[in-house]
C-alpha cells in the first residue's frame, strides 16, 4: 500500500508493522476471564484502582531509567484483572501521505520509534505485600503463560513495585512508581 516491494518484504518492517498492529488491537485488555477466588475490589485491596506512571529506576545501579518526564502509562487493577500500558511520550506521529512520502531508510526509523511501547494484562493476586501477576496478554509473546511475583508497597497516593530480574538474560531489577489516578 505504498510501501515499496522491496522494502515492505523486509523482515524488519513486517515485524515493526506487527508490533504496531498487536499494540493498537491488543489493547482493548480483552483478556479470556479467570473468576478470582479473591474478593480483590474489597477495601482491603490497597492496589485496585488506577494509577499513572511516575517513574522506572534500575535497582542494580541506581540510576534513573525513565520518569514521567518522557514517557506515560496507566496501570489498572479491578477485580482480580490487571492492564498495563507505557510509552514513550515523545514517539511522533505521521499522517499516511506524510509516511508515504518518506525515503525507506526514514519509513525504518520510524516504524523502530513506535517500539517505545510495552504492556501487558491479566490476572493477579495480593498476599501481603506480594503481587502475583499471570500474564495473559504481553507485547513480548515470550512472557505470556508466566507468572510475576514481585513485592509493592503502597504509601498516601503512590505505588511502588519493586521488578526482580527475572533471568540472566532480561532487564535489570528495577523499582517502579505510580501515582494514584483513581
Amino acid at each position: 500500500m505504498g510501501i515499496k516491494k522491496n522494502l515492505a518484504g523486509s523482515p524488519l518492517v513486517r515485524r515493526l508493522l506487527t508490533v504496531a498492529f498487536v499494540g493498537a488491537v491488543g489493547f482493548g485488555c480483552q483478556a479470556e476471564p479467570t473468576p478470582s477466588d479473591e474478593p480483590l475490589d474489597a477495601p482491603g485491596n490497597p492496589i485496585e484502582g488506577v494509577w499513572g506512571f511516575v517513574s522506572e529506576t534500575n535497582t542494580e545501579t541506581g540510576e534513573l531509567v525513565r520518569d514521567d518526564s518522557t514517557w506515560s502509562g496507566i496501570w489498572v487493577f479491578t477485580k482480580g484483572y490487571h492492564c498495563l500500558a507505557r510509552m514513550d511520550a515523545r514517539r511522533k506521529g505521521l499522517s499516511p501521505s506524510e509516511l508515504e512520502a518518506l525515503p525507506a531508510e526514514e519509513k525504518v526509523a520510524y516504524y523502530e520509534q513506535l517500539l517505545g511501547y510495552n504492556g501487558t494484562a491479566g490476572t493477579y493476586t495480593v498476599e501481603g505485600d506480594t503481587l502475583r501477576r499471570q500474564w495473559q496478554i504481553a507485547l513480548g509473546p515470550h512472557i505470556v503463560g508466566l507468572e510475576s511475583v514481585t513485592k509493592f508497597s503502597v504509601a498516601g497516593d503512590r505505588l511502588t513495585v519493586d521488578l526482580a530480574r527475572r533471568s540472566p538474560d532480561s532487564g535489570p531489577a528495577a523499582r517502579v512508581e505510580y501515582r494514584r489516578l483513581e
